[in-house]
């Protein structure tokens, strides 16, 4: 797949700092997949919670929403990461700095 083809552009910042963009319908599409996935995670819950609210059975519950949550989080982060173009912030802005110097001199 083409870099102009990604769905995702991730800016990175440095080794843990980043921030991921959704790239036209196929991005958003699939980030609205992923948003479709945590409704229904969080509606199971509140079903749950209504269920079980005073109930011991609504710990279990909290912890498999937890679990739930945490995976559901890596996994989005994990698939747009894949499927990512990546733009290294540090180097856009050195080139950035490069052009205007270059075009200083040239006046």
């Amino acid at each position: 797949m083409r870099n102009s083809d990604k769905p995702f552009v991730v800016y990175r910042r440095g080794p843990g700092s980043f921030t991921i963009v959704p790239r036209g319908a196929k991005g958003w599409a699939q980030l609205g997949g992923w948003l479709v996935l945590l409704a229904g995670l969080v509606g199971w819950f509140v079903m749950h919670a209504e269920t079980y609210g005073d109930q011991p059975e609504f710990v279990h519950g909290l912890v498999l929403f937890c679990a739930g949550l945490i995976a559901w989080t890596v996994c989005a982060i994990w698939w747009m990461l894949s499927r990512g173009e990546v733009v290294e912030v540090a180097e856009l802005i050195r080139q950035k700095q490069y052009e205007r110097r270059k075009q200083r001199r040239s006046k």
